[in-house]
């Protein structure tokens, strides 16, 4: 099996949802002066790659920390959504999702990472 790592480096300024807090990752410790490397990491939860869990958007006690590992790794499929105004199943699709698989929705919008267009554009598929 083959593993695809679909996750944005964490990385100083790391572009954030609009009114979340900017994401801060600063060098605190330096080796040739301080005698090892540290970094201060402030991050909301909606800047770069993450998984919202169930509570987010239901009433709902478990985190995302909850759920086994074996959750988030395992046999995917691709659906190509870009262009979609509203993203629904359609007929074609049910030959391409399988039970237990990791579903993927190609919007195309990773092209515009970083921008304001990309978080405009992507909050209406949630919305």
């Amino acid at each position: 099996m083959k593993l695809i790592d679909l996750t944005h480096k964490i990385e100083d300024l790391l572009p954030e949802y609009p009114g979340d807090e900017e994401t801060r990752l600063v060098n605190t410790r330096k080796l040739k002066t301080d005698g090892y490397t540290n970094h201060r990491l402030h991050i909301d939860m909606h800047s770069g790659t993450h998984i919202d869990s169930p509570m987010h958007f239901v009433e709902s006690k478990k985190y995302i920390c909850d759920y086994p590992i074996e959750s988030f790794i395992g046999e995917g499929c691709i659906i190509d959504a870009r262009n979609e105004p509203v993203i629904k199943l359609k007929k074609e699709y049910k030959d391409i999702i399988t039970d237990g698989c990791i579903l993927l929705l190609y919007t195309g919008l990773y092209r515009k990472f970083g921008t304001e267009e990309y978080f405009n554009e992507i909050v209406k598929y949630f919305m």
